[in-house]
């Protein structure tokens, strides 16, 4: 072994000697050497050795056992962290020791972010018990910067493993800002992404419908490829739940099952309220797959009853299905069989009972390679039935039965760098098979011939002293279907497609298989982009019409009279679309559907974003829908959203839309929230419309996020975000927030 002794007087300068684990480093103001084993320094003293340096007014270090004794002012560094204490008695090559009255500093492993990376602390007394292990008595940690105290966690003993980023604390408490807010005998957390069985930060809040709201989730961290959380629930106004899910996860397979139960309701006297949801997604070979999907629910106003989220109380219909699939590069059939529970009698989508569809397309070239062909083909073959808790109008002729439809279609594309043009022919077969209709079968073919084409032409042009590229793509589509009857047949699965920029350039203005639109039709469209000398697009701009030259028979059908006033014009809505960049941080956007012949703007949607950076945002928009019968049906709304910092830490969210038309406020939603560097909590209150109930729902979200142990609250991260993005699309967490922009705002 090789021994380096350096005699000094004066401050060591670190990092300017490249020591190796052997090498041993000591230095004070005076120094002594005791039968050539002992080193003693006093004054300033100072050793460095297997990448820790120690300081202290007293360091005494045996060769022989490789174990020191320090006294005074300890201070010692290494491995991304540093300890501080009155004395140590370490064993140097076990890393085992005990530091009373220290502190400690070691680096998190995690993200770029300047935030939240150490975890600090204090204790009565610190144990090292090897290396990256600690144990502390009577200890308090915090991810807080030094000189920051706002939190910790206090508890009669702490242990911390630094390289796997784990906790584990005994009769520990949660200080936030003096207070203690949470309790529990034992507590383990990881730093990291690393799943560990134990509790979830709790959640309380309050909603109008339930009242005061309280959960603490249990994580089993079952195996490598399959977790449980298991979550007791308590509703103020409607007693206590329990709520548990299990996820899987493999190669070949993954799934989730949830079930939430309440014995009873004491707000509804209602018993055994429940709710089941059971996917699975399973691989059976690289070309098949499957699996099934389930949920249920006790009764029709459970949702608008347990949820805050609008993604849960707008549901009407629960799927009870299962799949099987083939799919490769040319050829995909599928096979479902499905029901649905509804939650409303009066909308219920017919139940397939089972369907099989298949679709194949090929390009084809001849052997010269100069002319290609595509061909499609599309066919399924379905038993439709009503769910029995449905209600019929009296003009719903509640017809079921079995369809078979196939639409085979053959296109010749011709491509140039100026242009294309696209001609194709599809027909249309349908085959049913019907009970309680007045017919019993129907075969309807109906041939389509369609032609696509367009142009691309471009120039450079100058604008305000900055050069611009102008393109100009007009094109021009036609299609024509004759005319066959089809009154008698049901509408199983079909709509009529809202036409808007994009229909206007499909043959059939119906989606599904029960109907096929007549039409000799053209399409004509220009489009125009504005780009800068660096290939920004700064405006795109299109303007179409499509023109009819002959009614079209199958809206004369009775279901379609009331609901397509226009439908016999002979052309359509004139449609203009445009979205402009003023500047990368500033967009507006239009879409202006105009009726020439009325002289009347149908629907209108005008928008502007303004985002100069993460965590900035504003957004102003108009919408206009008008009734296709009456005024009173007219939907004319404004909608106002946007975050922004406030400074000093302070940041705030919002929106409010508002339905000019019947002057008042469709939803609503305002908060702020605070950013303490090392946490941050947010207040955020939604008016939530129900799709089960015309009374709103009121919910109070309220969380405190504690830099690297999770949130403490109201609903979780994910539950609260997804109420923000849909409120406020785009708007962020503070914590998800870039540092440079974190930073400016805390100021």
């Amino acid at each position: 072994m090789v021994f380096l002794i350096l005699f000094f007087n004066s401050t060591l300068s670190y990092g300017e000697e490249q020591l190796s684990d052997d090498d041993l480093l000591i230095e004070g103001d005076t120094l002594e050497n005791t039968l050539d084993r002992k080193l003693k320094a006093s004054g300033n003293a100072v050793l460095k050795k297997a990448g820790k340096t120690i300081k202290a007014d007293l360091i005494e270090y045996d060769q022989v056992s490789d174990e020191l004794y320090a006294i005074g002012n300890i201070h010692i560094k290494g491995n991304g962290g540093s300890l501080t204490g009155s004395s140590i008695e370490l064993s140097i090559k076990e890393n085992t020791g005990s530091i009373p009255n220290a502190t400690f500093s070691s680096t998190l492993n995690k993200s770029n972010s300047s935030f939240n990376n150490k975890l600090r602390g204090s204790a009565k007394m610190l144990f090292l018990e090897g290396e990256g292990k600690k144990r502390l008595q009577n200890a308090s940690i915090t991810t807080c910067e030094a000189g920051q105290d706002d939190w910790f966690i206090k508890a009669s003993e702490i242990e911390i493993n630094d390289s796997s980023q784990t906790v584990n604390a005994k009769d520990a408490k949660l200080e936030f800002k003096g207070v203690p807010i949470l309790y529990s005998p034992l507590v383990n957390f990881s730093f990291n992404d690393d799943r560990k069985s134990g509790f979830l930060a709790p959640s309380v809040g309050t909603t109008s419908r339930s009242g005061f709201e309280s959960s603490i989730p249990y994580y089993f961290n079952l195996s490598p490829t399959s977790d449980a959380t298991l979550t007791p629930r308590y509703l103020g106004k409607r007693g206590f739940q329990m709520q548990g899910e299990y996820r899987y996860l493999d190669k070949n397979y993954s799934g989730t099952s949830n079930l939430e139960f309440m014995n009873k309701d004491k707000s509804s006297d209602r018993k055994n309220r429940y709710y089941g949801k059971f996917h699975h997604h399973q691989s059976i070979t690289n070309n098949i797959t499957g699996g099934f999907r389930m949920e249920k629910v006790s009764d029709d106003n459970y949702f608008s009853d347990m949820s805050s989220l609008i993604s849960a109380t707008s549901t009407i219909n629960l799927p009870q299905e299962a799949y099987l699939n083939y799919t490769s590069e040319k050829l995909d059939v599928n096979f479902i069989a499905q029901r649905y529970q509804n939650l409303t009698t009066t909308s219920s989508p017919y139940e397939r009972l089972p369907s099989i569809s298949m679709n194949h397309s090929d390009d084809h070239e001849n052997l010269d390679g100069f002319v290609s062909y595509e061909t499609d083909l599309s066919m399924s073959l379905t038993k439709f039935e009503r769910n029995h808790n449905f209600v019929a109008s009296s003009t719903d002729k509640n017809i079921s039965g079995t369809r078979f439809i196939s639409r085979p279609s053959i296109a010749v594309p011709f491509e140039k760098s100026y242009g294309y043009i696209k001609p194709k022919f599809t027909m249309n077969i349908m085959n049913y098979e019907l009970d309680g209709g007045p017919i019993g079968s129907k075969s309807i073919t109906v041939p389509t011939l369609s032609l696509d084409s367009g142009l691309h032409f471009d120039k450079k042009l100058t604008l305000a002293g900055k050069s611009f590229v102008q393109t100009l793509e007009p094109r021009f589509f036609y299609s024509y279907t004759p005319y066959k009857n089809q009154e008698s047949l049901p509408m199983f699965d079909t709509a009529l497609t809202d036409l808007n920029a994009e229909s206007l350039f499909i043959e059939n203005q119906f989606v599904g298989g029960d109907r096929v639109m007549d039409s000799n039709q053209f399409t004509i469209a220009a489009t125009t982009r504005f780009l800068d000398g660096t290939g920004y697009e700064r405006l795109n701009a299109t303007l179409a019409q499509r023109f009819y030259l002959s009614d079209r028979k199958v809206l004369k059908e009775a279901q379609f009279l009331n609901s397509n006033s226009a439908a016999q014009s002979d052309s359509s809505d004139l449609f203009l679309t445009a979205t402009g960049y003023i500047s990368k941080a500033l967009r507006v956007d239009s879409a202006i559907q105009y009726n020439p012949d009325e002289e009347i703007t149908n629907r209108a949607t005008l928008r502007t974003r303004y985002s100069p950076q993460p965590g900035k945002l504003l957004d102003a928009s108009y919408r206009l829908i008008r009734g296709l019968t009456t005024n009173n049906d007219d939907i004319k709304q404004i909608n106002l959203a946007g975050q922004w910092p406030l400074g000093g830490g302070w940041s705030s969210i919002g929106r409010y839309n508002y339905d000019i038309k019947k002057s008042s406020a469709v939803e609503s939603l305002g908060g702020f929230e605070y950013d303490g560097g090392c946490w941050a909590s947010r207040i955020v209150l939604n008016r939530l419309s129900l799709a089960t109930t015309e009374k709103a729902n009121y919910t109070l979200f309220m969380q405190i996020e504690l830099g690297g142990l999770g949130s403490l609250g109201s609903s979780n991260d994910a539950n609260l975000f997804d109420v923000l993005n849909r409120n406020v699309p785009g708007a962020s967490f503070a914590s998800g927030i870039p540092d440079q922009y974190r930073k400016e705002n805390l100021n």
